[in-house]
């Protein structure tokens, strides 16, 4: 990636015109909604968390997303005659790995990201609206300094699996569940019974 290029803040026109191409990856703690998908979809993992499933500790990329953005202009381009810039965009790759808890085995699991799209710039909302029902392509309002970090966050959560699931669960669902189980009774054993104080003062007067 070119050390002066800004992800938050590309002209749009000027990329596209000379056909820039950018690659690189980014760590994923800046796509602060994304974690916060990865956090609730995890939250109830932590004792689970002490023997994590071999694919968890393999997964050191799940901390990176990794992208890349080639800009055209296309004056052939049959959108053209309805806004001079529908014919600049750009193609959007990115790929992550992120942890979420499988809905069938209640176990960690990997899930693979993808997004491969391309988007035309427009000069008004009206317009991306209209062509957005004519085309495969997204049509977005022309910026001078657009945010792709944004929209790949976008992108990448809207990529999320509605149900995450293992393609084969590492753990039967009746072990986990016994897992689950065991150290819900062993944190009932040790929180304090709520009549213990009570229990004490009632032998001081006796």
């Amino acid at each position: 990636m070119t050390k002066d290029f800004d992800l938050t803040k590309l002209q749009v026109l000027k990329f596209a015109q000379s056909a820039g191409h950018e690659q690189g990856r980014e760590p994923m703690e800046r796509l602060h909604r994304l974690m916060a998908e990865q956090k609730n979809s995890l939250d109830g993992q932590d004792a689970l968390m002490d023997n994590p499933p071999s694919e968890v500790l393999q997964a050191e990329l799940g901390q990176w997303v990794d992208w890349s953005l080639a800009g055209f202009c296309d004056p052939q381009d049959p959108h053209a005659p309805f806004s001079l810039d529908a014919k600049a965009g750009f193609i959007l790759q990115a790929h992550a790995l992120i942890q979420l808890t499988c809905q069938r085995c209640l176990g960690l699991s990997i899930q693979k990201l993808e997004v491969h799209r391309t988007f035309r710039f427009v000069r008004d909302e009206q317009t991306a609206m209209a062509l957005d029902d004519e085309s495969d392509d997204e049509f977005l309002v022309l910026s001078n300094a657009f945010d792709v970090l944004e929209l790949m966050e976008d992108e990448l959560i809207m990529a999320l699996p509605l149900v995450p699931l293992h393609e084969l669960c590492p753990v039967p669902l009746t072990q986990q569940l016994g897992q689950i189980t065991t150290i819900e009774a062993q944190n009932e054993e040790e929180r304090p019974h709520p009549f213990a104080a009570l229990s004490v003062l009632k032998s001081k007067k006796q």
